[in-house]
């Protein structure tokens, strides 16, 4: 075992390989409930098959040290929320997002419903790495209902939509929005067409949810919704689509959300931040309204630190991630939602308009497999590639490679204000990382 098990959002891998094999999830659940000095802890998952499996084997760990508790399944800011509102010392939430059923991951929040921290994220892997044998307690999980605390804070923050106003496609992943979502929204008195919302254990993400939005596209066009919303397989992002089918990102969320929090909310100090992924057009819109876009590292925990440390209550990611900390403190594909729905309402905009009230810069991204990580600062050709790129077109265009933290992935992301750019120089960065690292 070498280096840090956490990528940029939590432990992840194929589920029954390490790191999600039977030893290596005792040995976590055991130093987890060692941290936790005989308190509660909460687990919930996703609707992959894995995830109960992988319950019982953390639950064996954390037994011998640590009171454990499931809420089965779950979305995300679900378990976070609970674990903050029910005072459990950590919460342990097992998904791998967006990847397909066969992968599996596990995410740790702390008492706040914060994810950990890097520092713990390290110990914890240290400490792996220097168990050798580990003694497990005697395995009592206590099984409590997630619905009633989770469900009435989301109906409290869906409160004031206009009922039937607005016919909304939902794509559910066939995770766990499948759920929860179908049964909120009516609550709400809002006018649903439901799809990809009957989770068998192995249709989780595939060919739907936010990493799908074809699929999001098709459905608003078939339904003719006013609306269209994916969540992803855990349910903490969530990304839409206007009446014409076309997709409106994290980068549109965060535009609308910060105009709204603007006149809406005392708190809001003009500041959202995003990623080193976010749209230029987005910055530039925010900059011409007075407000600032910060940009953080990739990945939902990299947002909440900056956001803690500019005292922002907006941020979010493209794909999106969007957390209003005021609010809550994880990202929530639900909570986006209904706040997203909630400001269009407010200013009486239809989905159409949102695109017309943010144009984005021309984007591409193209992911390439690879066989190795190379070490991308001294790499000299790319990085004299990637300095002269720069100096040529300045503030009209940006290009950003870097390693995904979940996949074994390459990432080139290149945007400009002419597309010809992206069009030109594309090709050249993607022979050169195919021809050296490419799987």
């Amino acid at each position: 075992m070498t280096g840090c098990l956490f990528g940029t959002d939590g432990i992840r891998g194929l589920a029954g390989a390490f790191p999600l094999d039977e030893t290596t999830l005792v040995k976590l659940g055991h130093n987890i409930g060692s941290l936790a000095a005989n308190s509660k802890v909460i687990i919930g998952r996703d609707t992959r098959q894995s995830g109960a499996t992988i319950e019982k084997q953390l639950a064996r760990g954390l037994a011998k040290k640590a009171r454990v508790y499931s809420c089965g399944v779950i979305p995300t800011p679900g378990l976070a929320f609970l674990t903050r509102k029910l005072g459990f010392k950590f919460g342990i939430m097992i998904s791998a997002s967006h990847n397909p059923f066969h992968d599996n991951g596990i995410k740790i929040f702390n008492h706040r419903g914060e994810k950990i921290s890097n520092v713990l994220e390290n110990k914890i892997s240290a400490r792996l790495k220097s168990v050798q044998k580990t003694d497990t307690g005697k395995t009592k999980i206590t099984s409590i209902n997630p619905s009633p605390e989770y469900m009435e804070f989301l109906q409290a923050n869906g409160r004031g939509l206009m009922p039937g106003k607005t016919t909304i496609a939902l794509d559910c992943a066939n995770g766990a929005a499948s759920l929860i979502a179908p049964e909120l929204f009516r609550r709400l008195g809002l006018n649903i067409r439901t799809s990809h919302a009957r989770p068998n254990g192995k249709n989780i993400n595939a060919g739907c949810g936010s990493t799908y939005p074809q699929t999001l596209s098709k459905l608003v066009l078939a339904e003719k919704a006013d609306l269209g919303v994916a969540f992803d397989g855990d349910a903490d992002r969530a990304i839409f689509a206007d009446t014409e089918g076309q997709i409106l990102t994290g980068d549109h969320a965060l535009y609308v959300m910060a105009h709204y929090l603007r006149h809406q909310e005392p708190r809001f100090n003009c500041r959202v931040v995003g990623t080193v992924m976010t749209n230029l057009g987005l910055e530039t819109a925010l900059a011409a309204q007075g407000m600032r876009l910060i940009r953080s590292g990739v990945g939902d925990s990299q947002v909440y630190r900056q956001m803690k440390k500019y005292g922002a209550i907006l941020g979010g990611e493209p794909s999106g991630h969007i957390i209003l900390k005021h609010m809550h403190s994880s990202g929530d594909g639900m909570l986006t939602a209904l706040f997203f729905i909630k400001a269009l309402e407010f200013f009486g905009w239809s989905s159409l308009d949102v695109r017309r009230q943010l144009p984005l810069y021309p984007q591409q991204i193209i992911n390439i497999p690879v066989h190795h990580k190379k070490d991308l600062a001294g790499w000299k050709t790319l990085v004299y590639a990637q300095k002269e790129f720069t100096e040529k077109y300045g503030s009209e265009a940006r290009l950003l490679i870097r390693y995904s933290g979940t996949e074994p992935l390459i990432r080139i992301m290149m945007e400009a204000r002419d597309m010809g750019i992206i069009e030109n120089k594309m090709p050249f960065f993607t022979s050169l990382i195919q021809n050296e690292i490419g799987a």
